[in-house]
């Protein structure tokens, strides 16, 4: 089984949606321990999906996220190393995007869950992924659907390698 936490309207062929808005194949607070067996998952897809929680429910999240998972997890996340470069840089364009990486855009009103709570340095994000337990950790900038000068993806391991 493949599942993609938080994806909202985002629907990626081949993963179930696991959100709490309406239209998700599953509707579950992602905040909650995730409704899968140990192990029991193939996939995790978390794309922009982190920043909405504080740094402590990450932590606490990612480790139930290893409990379900017997495969790869792939997660995009803003950074904030990037960010920060953005948001100082002369181009009011980069400015704006710099200050959505940093808190979500607050100009339109939505789900406060929308707002970001936390931005990960990859360091920071990778040395938590290792205490977790996940292995094979890599950095890409391959198919980021956000902002590529901002965000990354990092795709790693949990449990065995599956070919």
């Amino acid at each position: 089984m493949k599942i993609n936490l938080g994806g909202g309207k985002l629907k990626i062929e081949g993963f179930l949606n696991v959100d709490l808005c309406d239209g998700a194949d599953i509707v579950h607070d992602l905040d909650k321990p995730l409704p899968f067996k140990d192990g029991e998952v193939d996939e995790i897809m978390a794309i922009h999906v982190i920043e909405s929680f504080w740094k402590w429910q990450f932590i606490r999240i990612l480790k139930d996220w290893k409990r379900v998972l017997n495969g790869k997890l792939t997660v995009e996340f803003t950074d904030l190393d990037s960010t920060i470069q953005m948001y100082l840089s002369n181009s009011r364009l980069d400015k704006i995007f710099g200050k959505w990486g940093l808190y979500g855009n607050q100009d339109i009103i939505c789900d406060p869950i929308s707002y970001h709570h936390y931005v990960w340095t990859k360091d920071e994000l990778k040395q938590e992924l290792e205490l977790a337990g996940f292995t094979n950790i890599e950095f890409s900038k391959d198919n980021i659907l956000h902002h590529s000068r901002r965000d990354w993806r990092i795709i790693c391991q949990s449990g065995k390698i599956k070919n």
